[in-house]
């Protein structure tokens, strides 16, 4: 039965389509056909939901990716975002009807699972937003909304005006901080909060080291103006960051192996068992990888290899 705080049931891990949306952030996707199939073959694995967003690959390109991949696939849950550039019209009312509407198109869908406001607006007052959002729920054209990338107050003071169902925010091994922040007001109030990033953008899947290099976001040039790569690149792959962030998964792959797990397995178990966390988005655009990463769910990492990891992140 879905809980309070998971009120869509969402499986513990779900598909992220991020990458897959290709563009100019992650670059062109090589394979169409690969990535249609890591959707489906994450899906097939037991993630029931797939986390998407209309900015992603530029245009709707990660949506219409969705839509191609779960033709047939009605049982599927879609969470997709909504984002208010480029001057905040989108999240006034009509907008956010618009923007929505839209994105069923993409998506070959009548309604959207859990629809999530992207990041704050400029200037709108966010309780026109939010009143707008509450709206379209009680129509019945999302099952549920939420907010991700907003501060905690912002949270918070949506809850006094209408239910948050969900809260997306990054989170992973290598960065904490904001479950950290947000698991008392969600646990609190019981919103789910869902992780995005739980593999730190590959530095948790043993592929990567001081040496390579990166031709999309996170070789620092390419989307530098964007206000998330321009956070994320220093966080995690300025050479200083990766080499301090390395330096924990050096300590994990030993205590990955001793349990049977791989780093990135080890990595999503560890972020699953956190009470706060509700589920995760994870996203590749390789079928093998997809399965890999749906083979975490389930896994049950005992109190002995929690404190382990504990240890080596106080560090």
């Amino acid at each position: 039965m879905p809980s309070t705080r998971n009120p869509l049931d969402l499986s513990s891990l779900g598909y992220g389509s991020w990458e897959a949306g290709g563009g100019t952030t992650w670059g062109p996707n090589t394979s169409h056909a690969d990535v249609i199939s890591a959707v489906r073959r994450s899906v097939g694995l037991g993630m029931n939901w797939v986390d998407t967003a209309e900015v992603y690959g530029g245009g709707g390109g990660a949506e219409s990716v969705v839509g191609e991949a779960l033709q047939g696939l009605h049982d599927v849950r879609v969470c997709t975002k909504v984002a208010p550039e480029p001057d905040d019209q989108r999240y006034t009312e009509s907008g956010l009807r618009h923007a929505l509407e839209q994105s069923l198109k993409r998506l070959g869908r009548d309604h959207i699972d859990l629809y999530l406001l992207h990041w704050p607006a400029q200037e709108l007052p966010l309780e026109v937003t939010w009143n707008a959002m509450a709206r379209l729920r009680e129509e019945g054209l999302v099952s549920a909304i939420g907010l991700s990338n907003y501060p905690v107050e912002d949270v918070a003071r949506c809850t006094d005006l209408a239910p948050v169902d969900y809260v997306q925010v990054q989170a992973s091994v290598l960065y904490r901080d904001e479950i950290d922040a947000f698991g008392p007001l969600c646990l609190d109030r019981g919103i789910g909060l869902l992780a995005y990033g739980p593999l730190a953008y590959g530095l948790l899947t043993g592929t990567i080291d001081e040496e390579t290099q990166f031709d999309d976001w996170r070789g620092g040039v390419v989307m530098a103006h964007d206000f998330f790569c321009a956070e994320n690149y220093p966080r995690f792959f300025a050479p200083e960051a990766r080499r301090a962030h390395l330096a924990i998964v050096h300590g994990l792959t030993p205590l990955a192996k001793q349990a049977g797990y791989s780093v990135a397995q080890l990595a999503l178990s560890w972020l699953l068992a956190r009470p706060e966390v509700v589920a995760a988005a994870v996203g590749t655009r390789n079928p093998v990888h997809a399965e890999a990463n749906a083979a975490a769910v389930g896994l049950k990492i005992d109190n002995e290899l929690l404190s382990a990891v504990s240890t080596l992140l106080e560090g």
